[in-house]
This record gives C-alpha cells, sequence and structure tokens, in this order.
C-alpha cells in the first residue's frame, strides 16, 4: 500500500503535468498535434484533451481575433482538471490561412485547479475585478440570470449552459474574463442559480467548466464568453448581455 506521503508525491507530480497543442507545418503529420511528450497519459485522457482543448468556433482568423486568448476549464475522468490556455499565433498553414491556434495544458488536481484560478483573478487590474464584482452582485442582474434559468429549463440530463456575452475587443474581453472567473471562485447567490454548491448538492460539478472566449457556444462548457458579434449566428440562442 502506498503510503500517504507517496499518494502526496504522486497528486504532486499530476499536478504539475503539461501538455501543448501546436500546429505543425512540417513531416508526415501535419496540422495540430501534441508537441510534448505525453508519456503517463492514458489514451481515454488524451482523446478527451483533444477533443476539448481547443475553444470551438470558425473564424479565428480575423483580424479582430488576432490578440485574443482564451481559458478553458473542464474535469477529466482521471479527476484531475484541465487548464487550457489558448493563445493565436501569426503563423499560416500550407495554403496560407491564418487563425492559427496554440494551447498550453495544465493537469491539476482540483484545489491545485481551484488556487490557479484564484491567483488569475488576483492578477487582473482592480478596477477591472471591482466592475465585475458590481455587475455580478447587482440585484438586476441576479433576477435576469434567475429568468434566463428558468426559460432555459429543458426536458434532458444534459446541463444548461449559462453564456455571457459582450462586445469583443481584447481589451475589453478582460471583464468577461473577471465575470467568469468570479462566477467560477466564488461560492454566491449568483453562481448557486447555475449550479448548487457540491456542499448542498451532491451531484453538482466540484468545479463548473468554462470557456472564457469562444466563437460556437455548441458543445462547449457549462459557461461560455460569446462575442456579441457572434451571436446573431445561432438562431434564438438565450445569452445574457453583461454590458
Amino acid at each position: 500500500m502506498r503510503s500517504a506521503r507517496g499518494r502526496a508525491t504522486v497528486q504532486t507530480e499530476r499536478a504539475m503535468r503539461e501538455l501543448t497543442i501546436d500546429y505543425v507545418l512540417d513531416g508526415r503529420r501535419r496540422g495540430y498535434n501534441f508537441t510534448t511528450p505525453t508519456d503517463g497519459i492514458d489514451a481515454n485522457t488524451l482523446k478527451a484533451l483533444w477533443r476539448e482543448a481547443m475553444p470551438r468556433g470558425q473564424g479565428w482568423g480575423e483580424a479582430v481575433f488576432a490578440d485574443a486568448r482564451s481559458l478553458k476549464v473542464f474535469s477529466i475522468a482521471s479527476g484531475e482538471v484541465a487548464v487550457c490556455t489558448m493563445t493565436m499565433t501569426d503563423l499560416r498553414d500550407e495554403l496560407g490561412r491564418g487563425g492559427i491556434r496554440r494551447v498550453a495544458i495544465q493537469l491539476m488536481t482540483p484545489e491545485a485547479a481551484e488556487r490557479d484560478l484564484r491567483a488569475r483573478l488576483y492578477a487582473l487590474p482592480n478596477s477591472i475585478v471591482e466592475a465585475a464584482e458590481d455587475k455580478l452582485m447587482s440585484r438586476d442582474w441576479q433576477l435576469l440570470v434567475k429568468k434566463y434559468r428558468e426559460a432555459q429549463q429543458i426536458k434532458s440530463i444534459f446541463k444548461p449552459q449559462t453564456i455571457l456575452t459582450f462586445p469583443y475587443s481584447r481589451e475589453g474581453w478582460v471583464f468577461v474574463e473577471a465575470c467568469i472567473l468570479l462566477l467560477v471562485t466564488r461560492a454566491t447567490l449568483l453562481t448557486n442559480l447555475i449550479e448548487i454548491s457540491p456542499r448542498v448538492n451532491p451531484f453538482a460539478d466540484r468545479l463548473l467548466s468554462f470557456t472564457t472566449l469562444a466563437l460556437d457556444p455548441r458543445g462547449e462548457s457549462r459557461i461560455i464568453g460569446l462575442p456579441q458579434e457572434r451571436l446573431a449566428a445561432f438562431e434564438e440562442l438565450p445569452a445574457i448581455d453583461i454590458r
């Protein structure tokens, strides 16, 4: 039987595991690939990361998204949490098309992921975090989310999404990031409208999955940041405007 100290060592090692998905222009396997060693990571986990790590949508090559970034976080079957940071590159594929992205993935314990997300929140400018707090604590906004959630009563085993929308600009999107990080790191009345705490509901997600920027919400996380300009592409898609 492995000692408690041994188990702690394994957990620490798992918390530090890192992978990268890059676009490869040379060699036999051109296109997106894992470009860091995948030793010790089982096939099902690799499939889940390949399928989920990259934020969804078409049009990343548009000039407005040239310096875009997105944080995507979700749980995997091993019990770990994948913290995925997508950044745009200036690469072009074999046909000269841009919009090529890179994803850095960290596999962490849920506890380490919670600490990481809080650190990311504290690293944002105070003025932006305060503006996000004012928005999320607004009674009017709480009522809006409640109305949104009640309108989304779906007859499905799948848990509904909460889509936050805002006009896109790289500078302005930091506000959306702050709103989402606040929602997933603080147990508030507003958060409970999305997901009751696991302390109350044992079937609740321990860590809400989210994507701070996606161009298509279909098949995405529980909480999504979607540019206002993209909303029209999805007919009658319910979303919460956080302007």
